[in-house]
């Protein structure tokens, strides 16, 4: 059964859909647009090096290499259930470095361990793709899909992994499987890694103006932005207007409550 494709942004999502959470761009990405709301979180920021800078997927030798995992067993080995509990380990894995991160973010050996798990998370994807193509949510379930898409989003450091992938989204999406919004947001990321100017305005940082006020402003350019709301409206996402605007109001939301969801949306001035 086809599934509709509109998105239904929360606040929260809108922060992590844009990159705000730093100048790095390395956000976590938790989709509302299948979960029921009891099942709805915050979306928060990890902290990397930038996704501009080449050096940025070359590790060195100091991290911890007991922090990342290891996959042993072949996926062609593994059941579809077995398959499903790996991705759901990935997101897990996933929130608990968004956790650990907000201390750790100018720790050189903590960057790179961030690096090296979404590096083993990427890889062990590649293989569980070859396997059984997008992990979709009738195949593995709700957060194995997630999961699937968080890493994908994290792999610019395979750029062709990433648009391998994004072919296959956009079946997908043709066949109601996925939302819209999905090819969209990845889309824009992949041009982003690939320092050219995104194509539906979701990645977003804050900057001061003129006047010293804080405002959302792409990361990268967007192209031909006279036509930004058509190509948007397409993806079943609201128009870009209204996405600063939520993107304005979290940001606020995170000056006036430290200990809010949003206390660490990160800034060009920091």
């Amino acid at each position: 059964m086809n599934r509709p494709l509109a998105f239904s942004l929360t606040t929260a999502l809108i922060l992590s859909l844009a990159g705000c959470a730093s100048s790095s761009n390395r956000q976590s990405f938790e989709s509302d647009s299948y979960a029921p709301k009891e099942q709805r979180s915050s979306a928060k920021p990890v902290i990397a090096a930038s996704p501009t800078d080449d050096s940025e997927f070359v590790l060195g030798s100091t991290f911890d290499h007991e922090a990342v995992p290891a996959y042993d067993t072949p996926v062609s080995s593994l059941s579809v259930e077995e398959i499903r509990e790996e991705l759901e380990a990935m997101y897990e894995h996933d929130r608990e470095l968004v956790r650990a991160s907000y201390a750790d973010e100018q720790d050189p050996e903590a960057i790179r361990t961030v690096q090296a798990i979404d590096q083993a998370h990427a890889e062990r994807l590649k293989e569980i793709v070859d396997q059984i193509g997008w992990p979709t949510r009738d195949l593995v379930g709700l957060k194995a899909t997630q999961a699937a898409y968080m890493v994908i989003q994290h792999a610019g450091h395979d750029v062709d992994f990433q648009n391998s992938c994004l072919t296959m989204m956009v079946d997908l999406v043709k066949q109601g499987e996925l939302p819209a919004s999905y090819v969209a947001l990845l889309t824009d990321r992949i041009r982003v890694f690939s320092d050219q100017p995104q194509v539906f305005g979701t990645q977003m940082k804050m900057s001061r103006n003129d006047l010293g006020v804080m405002i959302p402003v792409p990361t990268v350019p967007i192209e031909d932005p006279t036509n930004l709301n058509d190509r948007r409206a397409l993806m079943g996402m609201v128009p870009h207007e209204q996405f600063v605007e939520a993107i304005q109001i979290a940001y606020q939301a995170s000056v006036s409550e430290p200990n809010s969801a949003f206390a660490s949306v990160g800034t060009d001035s920091e």
